[in-house]
């Protein structure tokens, strides 16, 4: 955060990434305080494919209004979709020319500052701005599956010839003071934090939860499973593993071999359904609209 309101003198516009999925979980207080209360914001709601968009998103952006936040962009950057990344650099065209520059008046080119929370899709953004805009084929911005894969403040990335527009790509940061339990799992879920920080049968046990709270029971369908819904995260584990023949042989020495279920597989292949959005609501910020 210190280095980044370091660089806020030589920055025209931050461009906030977070999670769809969550877009009121896990964003870090401090950047209204320190960054948005100086500069134009955009908040970018990446991975929308992944929710019902015709149900929620009116719902977000009236609550965002309600909290000052005008400018909100829905994309999935990884798939680096034409029309959603035009309307973004239209978005922020509009916002850098109507924003007194102060003391970069003099400057002929404008820099933006990408922020948020690991994993939202920073780096993919990006990439797809400069894939579109400049016809780059190549990433510029090392992308990972995990995360914290951007670990330090990068180089000026050239996005946009005219006007000229360079980005910068920062670490996420999440603000550890705020977070609930609940807020932990849901981040969890969504792989905004590290797994080895978690106990992922945990993060699977508040996922069986959230769903039968919900009374969303497509979990069963998506795993294939018959019977009726559970609320025991080892039973349904188990049965996971019943239903998959997973088994996994185990040998000790002077004990000799011995079979057990493959807990750690399934629980994976659990959580997969809501990553992959084979149930039929991931939305996880219900309570907070």
């Amino acid at each position: 955060m210190a280095k980044m309101e370091g660089r806020l003198r030589s920055v025209d516009l931050v461009v906030e990434v977070h999670d769809a999925r969550i877009p009121f979980t896990g964003r870090n207080p401090v950047f209204r305080d320190k960054l948005f209360s100086v500069r134009p914001h955009i908040l970018v709601l990446n991975k929308r494919d992944l929710i019902d968009q015709e149900k929620y998103r009116p719902l977000v952006e009236e609550k965002l209004r309600d909290e000052g936040i005008d400018h909100v962009l829905w994309t999935d950057c990884k798939k680096k979709k034409k029309k959603a990344l035009d309307d973004l650099k239209h978005m922020m065209i509009d916002c850098l020319r109507s924003d007194y520059r102060f003391n970069r008046t003099v400057k002929t080119e404008y820099q933006v500052m990408v922020v948020g929370i690991p994993n939202s899709g920073k780096s993919s953004l990006i990439n797809g701005l400069r894939s579109v805009n400049m016809d780059k084929k190549k990433n510029a911005v090392v992308e990972g599956a995990r995360p914290g894969v951007t670990v330090r403040m990068q180089n000026r990335v050239r996005i946009l010839d005219r006007p000229l527009i360079y980005i910068l790509d920062t670490p996420g940061v999440l603000n550890p003071y705020v977070r609930s339990v609940e807020e932990n799992m849901k981040l969890g879920l969504c792989e905004n934090v590290l797994e080895t920080t978690l106990n992922m049968e945990h993060v699977a046990d508040y996922l069986l939860y959230w769903m039968n709270k919900q009374e969303d029971y497509s979990y069963l369908k998506a795993l294939e499973l018959d019977g009726p819904p559970t609320d025991d995260i080892k039973e349904l584990l188990t049965r996971i593993c019943q239903k998959r023949n997973m088994i996994l042989v185990m040998n000790i020495p002077g004990k000799g071999h011995f079979n057990r279920w493959n807990y750690k597989n399934a629980n994976e292949i659990f959580l997969s359904t809501f990553r992959k959005k084979l149930i039929d609501d991931c939305f996880l910020d219900k309570d907070k609209l």
